[in-house]
């Protein structure tokens, strides 16, 4: 839980799913980002209601569970702090590496990675984007940049484990 009566959202949780199974995933959700519409900013999509999901492959030290909730919790506020939206097809670079993803100091924030993955999810107060992030390398970023954005989707999940270290 994130608390800070300051800043533009007072309250984010991120949530922790530890894997069941072996090796199984690690996920994360955001909840609270939602409790107000991202601003409209010029570009496709503006605004709207939007969480953020994320996958790891294994478990993971309480550190580190820790590092990427942090990680999420600063990219959930971004559209807040910057007036700029998140949506799929973004790419968002940081100043150092997302935990746990040596090499990858960018994020791909993309909609459902699968026929069965959730797009949005609907709510009284009207649709949830689900956006997943995604680290991805510096060359990745590069061949992102010349690629629509599902094709750039298709062929990360098609030429690297997404859910785990890249090689460098």
């Amino acid at each position: 839980m994130f608390e800070d009566e300051q800043a533009p959202i007072s309250r984010l949780d991120v949530l922790v799913y530890r894997p069941t199974s072996t090796p199984g995933m690690t996920s994360f959700a955001t909840v609270g980002m939602a409790g107000q519409e991202m601003p409209v900013a010029p570009g496709p999509g503006g605004g709207g209601r939007a969480e953020l999901h994320f996958r790891r492959r294994g478990s993971l030290a309480r550190l580190d569970e820790h590092a990427i909730a942090v990680r999420l919790a600063n990219l959930a506020i971004h559209p807040f702090v910057t007036g700029q939206q998140l949506n799929w097809g973004h790419m968002i670079s940081f100043g150092d590496d997302f935990p746990t993803f040596p090499g990858c100091r960018t994020v791909f924030l993309t909609g459902p990675l699968s026929s069965a993955g959730l797009d949005y999810v609907h709510t009284s107060v009207g649709a949830v984007r689900v956006i997943n992030v995604v680290p991805i390398t510096n060359a990745e970023r590069e061949r992102g940049r010349t690629l629509p954005p599902v094709a750039f989707a298709q062929s990360l999940l098609a030429h690297a484990d997404i859910f785990g270290e890249r090689p460098q």
